[in-house]
């Protein structure tokens, strides 16, 4: 009930009380039936205003039976929402943990491939650095004879 409704019913007791007791007043009774009359009014209105305040105490008591239950219910879906973020949350925390385990593996297979690539090609490296010394130390030898043959004979030209 908003507060112009409850001004509204308030006023329309008080106006009726009023109206009630102005046509007592001005009614041709004796004065003992006059006093009966406004005591009966008088109840009638007192009636009003005890049924008015019940159906505003059982209003008050519905509003705070639906405040109940509906800060029961977010309570439940709190409760609820909490529970659900935190197993999205140990989920998370699970497949990140089994996701980095497996770029630790991955990254460790690289590195290995990588040292095992380094190792061939310093093998090769090495291999061809021997055939080519090997070469040179031939071409040189090979220089040396055809120097040495080109060369006229000392020994015999002092003879």
């Amino acid at each position: 009930m908003s507060k112009k409704d409850g001004g509204f019913v308030m006023g329309a007791i008080i106006g009726g009380a009023a109206a009630a007791i102005t046509a007592l007043l001005f009614a041709p009774k004796s004065g003992k039936e006059l006093r009966e009359d406004i005591s009966n009014e008088f109840d009638d209105i007192m009636d009003t205003v005890y049924d008015y305040k019940d159906i505003a105490t059982e209003k008050g008591s519905e509003i705070v039976e639906v405040a109940k239950d509906a800060t029961e219910d977010i309570k439940v879906n709190l409760k609820d929402t909490s529970e659900q973020l935190k197993s999205q949350y140990a989920q998370s925390k699970e497949k990140m943990s089994k996701d980095l385990e497996s770029a630790k593996a991955d990254v460790n297979e690289a590195v290995k491939d990588a040292k095992d690539s380094a190792s061939d090609a310093k093998k090769v490296a090495d291999d061809v650095a021997e055939e080519t010394k090997k070469e040179v130390k031939k071409e040189a030898n090979n220089h040396m004879n055809n120097n040495n043959s080109n060369k006229p004979n000392t020994d015999t030209n002092k003879k």
